[in-house]
């Protein structure tokens, strides 16, 4: 039962990026960690629910891509259309595409990498930068799970030390704290470890485990804070996204879905994809006001149900055949004649 709670995040994500703040700090970066942890935890429940062998991981790639790239090209395409008839630059679209720009933005990992190759000059969806991030976490999910065991573990720990030493500022904590997956591979991880522990353990089991990591996060704060870095860009905003997340994610992960809940969830990718293109084009770039803010909403909701209704819902079909392991191959070879 996590759609109404991703929907949350994604409008946590659109009005951080029309200037929103809580107390001075950034509620996107929140969401942003909010949905590695509940990735994390679907991604694993999807793998262990239909995805079970080594021979079954192309079909979960398959099904990804299905996921992920039919809205993204939608809006991603509508966004380039948009930039041509107006001619506008704004921070994000501030070059003249080269043929370089197209290939990162199709291929959406590169975006996660705008620190080194500057792909943020023209970013047709700039959020996606964490979507590169999160198609790296697809690519090596399988193998920490299925492999070798211990591996998950081994990996948690090493992001957990490449994440410290960004916050401590031995690294820019921005980067390596935040953005790039081996600094925030954990956080995908945690989400993995609880789905895990949802199914194997007795919820009087589950609270003091939980409580006892939402301690440890605790402790990094006070660690922090002692060594004057917890207001280092984005500490204090991700801890409170590890602390919101995992307690979330443990109340509300394990309960039955219902409609209205999946009805709520099946905007919020839509929401996180088409916020920015709403705030360029009707907006002018800049959101003020109440009305404005709710319009800016109103409308980002709006749009993805409608992306949700033409383009996203008719993949289902796809996905969930591939799902089915006997008709696996033979979608996959549907797939390539397409």
């Amino acid at each position: 039962m996590l759609g109404s709670y991703r929907l949350g995040l994604a409008l946590l994500v659109a009005l951080s990026h029309i200037g929103t703040s809580i107390a001075g700090h950034n509620p996107g970066v929140v969401a942003v960690v909010g949905f590695y942890l509940v990735s994390g935890y679907v991604m694993t429940g999807l793998l262990r629910s239909h995805y079970t062998r080594l021979d079954r991981i192309p079909a979960f790639y398959a099904d990804r891509l299905l996921r992920l790239y039919p809205a993204y090209l939608s809006i991603a395409c509508m966004t380039y259309a948009w930039f041509l008839l107006t001619g506008v630059r704004t921070e994000y679209l501030r070059t003249t595409p080269r043929l370089g720009n197209i290939v990162e933005n199709v291929t959406v990992v590169p975006l996660n990498f705008y620190m080194f190759n500057h792909a943020d000059q023209f970013t047709l969806i700039p959020p996606a930068w964490s979507l590169g991030a999160e198609m790296q976490f697809y690519l090596i999910i399988p193998l920490l799970l299925f492999i070798r065991a211990g591996m998950r573990v081994w990996a948690l720990s090493v992001s957990i030390a490449i994440f410290l030493a960004a916050a401590f500022g031995f690294v820019n904590s921005d980067w390596y704290g935040y953005r790039l997956l081996p600094g925030v591979l954990f956080m995908f991880l945690l989400g993995s470890w609880l789905y895990d522990m949802h199914q194997a353990r007795e919820p009087s089991v589950r609270a003091p485990i939980v409580l006892m990591v939402i301690a440890l996060v605790a402790n990094v704060g006070v660690a922090l804070h002692l060594a004057g870095k917890l207001l280092v860009p984005y500490n204090l905003e991700i801890l409170g996204g590890l602390v919101l997340g995992i307690v979330t994610l443990n109340v509300l992960g394990h309960r039955s879905r219902n409609k209205v809940d999946d009805a709520l969830g099946n905007l919020s990718y839509g929401v996180f994809l088409n916020h920015f293109l709403i705030m360029w084009a009707f907006f002018d770039g800049r959101v003020e006001g109440f009305i404005s803010t709710a319009s800016y909403l109103g409308i980002s909701v709006l749009i993805a149900f409608v992306m949700y209704s033409v383009v996203e819902r008719p993949v289902l079909t796809f996905r969930r055949d591939l799902r089915k392991s006997p008709g696996t191959q033979r979608v996959l070879l549907d797939l390539e004649r397409r």
